[in-house]
């Protein structure tokens, strides 16, 4: 309790100079500042997610934010912010609070020559998946840790002559962990030339990148990466766009697991396919693994009522990298974005409908990612359903011949009860493999059921009530729970 009072404090004197800024910006029409707050009770009658020992107990959150906005020539920025204090009423349990941000700017320094991209999180992250159970992470909180990514990349581009483009970039980024895993930072560079932009039919492209990151007390290296790529484009139709290419790279992995992921030439090949406004298709393969990606597919297809993506990428990676990926330097696109009063910034089912599950364990290295997404809307009327499938398998690159895969489906339906009134409900399935190389393989099972009816009051508030039910199966008894929960939520925007 005294740690979510000093906390408040800092909230409040923090607060004190945003009521001038609010008043400002009102008369700056390109930056848009919306103060939030959100009002939370729950109730939980398994808290920490135990087999045996249950405990029950009421859950209060208190959540100021800030929304800030600009969007124009040379400037586009976005900043949510959300400080969630939470409070348990259960006497054998400390307060906590949760940092959620999605920030980026990108900024215009000298028109059309040097361009500066920034991003920020924060969110939540299991220190180990195998104790992935709810979304929540105010439910067994210890399996929890607040994550911070931030990376900057200035970079400068010429044009020489009437097509040919040549650039320098430079991405330094780092990724701090309150607890649970060791800091890291990297430092990577791209030197590139291209004539995408001339009107013939072929053009060409050439890319020399490094990249290596290491942890930041112990200075030890966990990646590095050097690669030289030169692709021939052939621009067949307005519609079809083929290249072809080749390079060489070195992932300065002495004994990989598997041999694509080793030093060496390579050939390269890709393929963009848009036969209309609505379809497109992308494919992209490199005999040789990158930190990239290596080899992926991707289609999507709108019409008026559904739409429906099919994806899968394969290329070599670890855990700060694909946190690094929620937002993206240089694909504003991709970040996700806070509405305004909610309380949570990462929500999984978000992820999982843009290819991002949820992550291995904190503290391993490199490994081999192959993942498969397919998601399905439908939309008609006042109802919506969703459906999706997903899996993703990691072989780990230090020879212990330890692969982990995980695997299931979620489902969704909405009803658009009146003009102010939402109701919704959610179901997800998912299995995890900790190593399916082991002779006695223990599998958890994972499944969820979430109900919700949001009213709207007016433009500006709203109040959810939430129902839940949680429950992990598991090879493992010890690692089995069932957990029943409910709640409210109100939401305002200033």
């Amino acid at each position: 309790t005294t740690r979510i009072a000093k906390l408040c404090t800092v909230v409040s004197l923090f607060s004190l100079p945003l009521a001038p800024v609010v008043s400002y910006a009102e008369e700056v029409k390109d930056w848009t500042i919306n103060p939030t707050l959100m009002l939370g009770l729950d109730y939980s009658n398994n808290l920490d997610l135990s087999a045996t020992d249950k405990t029950e107990s009421f859950i209060s959150r208190v959540a100021p934010g800030v929304n800030i906005s600009r969007g124009g020539r040379y400037l586009t920025t976005s900043v949510n912010y959300q400080l969630q204090l939470v409070n348990y009423s259960a006497s054998d349990r400390s307060d906590t609070y949760f940092h959620n941000l999605n920030a980026f700017a990108d900024a215009e320094l000298v028109e059309d020559h040097l361009f500066l991209n920034t991003r920020a999180t924060a969110s939540q992250q299991l220190i180990d998946n195998r104790d992935a159970g709810t979304s929540d992470p105010s439910l067994a909180n210890d399996n929890f840790t607040n994550t911070f990514t931030f990376a900057i990349t200035p970079r400068w581009q010429q044009r020489i002559g009437d097509y040919t483009n040549a650039g320098i970039s430079s991405t330094y980024d780092a990724v701090v962990y309150e607890t649970g895993a060791e800091n890291s930072e990297s430092l990577n560079y791209n030197l590139f030339l291209d004539t995408k932009n001339n009107p013939n039919k072929i053009y060409w492209t050439f890319d020399l990148r490094q990249s290596g990151s290491q942890a930041r007390d112990s200075g030890s290296s966990l990646s590095q990466e050097d690669t030289v790529e030169t692709q021939i484009g052939f621009r067949y139709s307005e519609q079809l766009n083929i290249r072809v290419g080749g390079g060489y790279i070195d992932n300065h992995l002495d004994t990989p697991t598997d041999s694509d992921a080793g030093a060496g030439s390579f050939w390269s090949t890709g393929l963009t396919w848009a036969p209309g406004k609505r379809t497109s298709f992308d494919l992209y393969y490199s005999d040789r693994l990158q930190t990239n990606t290596s080899r992926g597919a991707t289609f999507s297809h709108r019409s008026k009522r559904s739409t429906i993506s099919l994806s899968y990428q394969q290329n070599l990676t670890d855990v700060r990298q694909q946190l690094l990926e929620l937002c993206p330097v240089g694909d504003s696109s991709l970040c996700l974005s806070m509405p305004a009063g909610s309380d949570t910034a990462f929500d999984p089912s978000v992820l999982s409908a843009l290819g991002l599950e949820l992550l291995p364990s904190l503290d391993e290295g490199q490994f081999i990612n192959d993942s498969i997404n397919a998601d399905y809307r439908y939309s008609y009327s006042k109802t919506s359903l969703t459906f999706g499938v997903f899996g993703n398998r990691r072989k780990f690159q230090d020879q212990t011949n330890r692969e982990e895969q995980d695997l299931g489906f979620r489902t969704g339906w909405s009803w658009l009860i009146s003009g102010r009134s939402t109701f919704s409900a959610n179901y997800d399935w998912s299995v995890l493999e900790p190593n399916t190389n082991e002779t006695v393989v223990e599998r958890d099972y994972r499944q969820g059921v979430n109900l919700g009816i949001n009213r709207r009051l007016s433009p500006d508030a709203s109040v959810d009530l939430v129902a839940r039910f949680n429950k992990r199966r598991s090879d493992d008894p010890g690692r089995q729970f069932e957990e029943y929960g409910a709640g409210f939520r109100f939401n305002l925007v200033f």
